[in-house]
């Protein structure tokens, strides 16, 4: 009797865990300003989100920064892989499960100011030679998609403003708010850039792997939708100057 008196109030006990005991691995990539290595540190306003919805959930796991095709590949294939923050686009929609947003974003095609790229419409891009890119991003699976053959991706977005700015690419396709951090990471000035044109507007979620529970999932929602109402996701985004 006694066995089994033990042997309830454990089963009791293990009920009453949370969900967010469930081990999950966290993954997020070099993404300024919304989250990127400062000296060696993550940070970010996405970072910070993150972060507050696993101290209400009590998910204790850490966050790993990851290149973002390996990241992008764990979240398609494993199991409570959590990927943040991810472009949601409708080519998406079915291949993760999604809380957020986390910010909106526009994406843009950067030049220098000082080269003869005259930019009037996406047609004019297809004529320049080189277009800068990250590997598996979704800026460049839109241009791929639009007939563009001339790109060319790297691993980490501070190359593309290096390139950029040594006039080695002739374009690059990236975002805003955040090219102007990238170029200070990696000691670019800015103001060698300007913007020649407009891809598309966007939101920023947090992604999980189909192979995530949905009790999980809608764990994580209900966090966020208890920050967005009590005003903690709106004091961090003034914090970091995030729409």
């Amino acid at each position: 009797m006694k066995n089994m008196l033990l042997l309830l109030l454990s089963l009791i006990c293990l009920s009453s865990q949370p969900l967010a005991a469930e081990q999950l691995t966290i993954l997020t990539e070099n993404l300024p300003p919304l989250n990127y290595l400062d000296n060696g540190t993550l940070v970010g306003s996405s970072v910070e989100i993150v972060q507050e919805i696993q101290k209400r959930i009590g998910s204790p796991e850490p966050i790993q920064v990851y290149p973002w095709a390996r990241a992008y590949k764990m979240a398609l294939d494993e199991e409570n892989v959590i990927l943040f923050g991810m472009t949601y686009t409708e080519d998406r929609s079915e291949l993760f499960k999604w809380v957020g947003p986390l910010a909106t974003k526009s994406d843009i095609l950067l030049a220098r100011k000082d080269a003869p790229v005259s930019i009037t419409s996406l047609q004019d891009a297809k004529m320049v030679q080189r277009i800068g890119t990250l590997r598996d991003d979704v800026r460049g699976k839109m241009l791929e998609k639009l007939g563009f053959t001339n790109l060319e991706p790297v691993s980490d977005e501070q190359k593309n403003a290096q390139k950029l700015a040594l006039g080695r690419i002739d374009l690059w396709a990236y975002k805003k708010p955040g090219f102007r951090t990238v170029c200070e990471l990696a000691e670019v000035d800015p103001e060698l850039f300007v913007e020649v044109a407009h891809l598309k507007k966007s939101e920023l979620k947090i992604a999980f792997s189909k192979k995530t529970s949905d009790e999980i999932v809608a764990q994580w929602q209900k966090a966020f939708d208890d920050m967005v109402a009590d005003g903690t996701v709106q004091k961090i985004k003034d914090k970091w100057h995030i729409e």
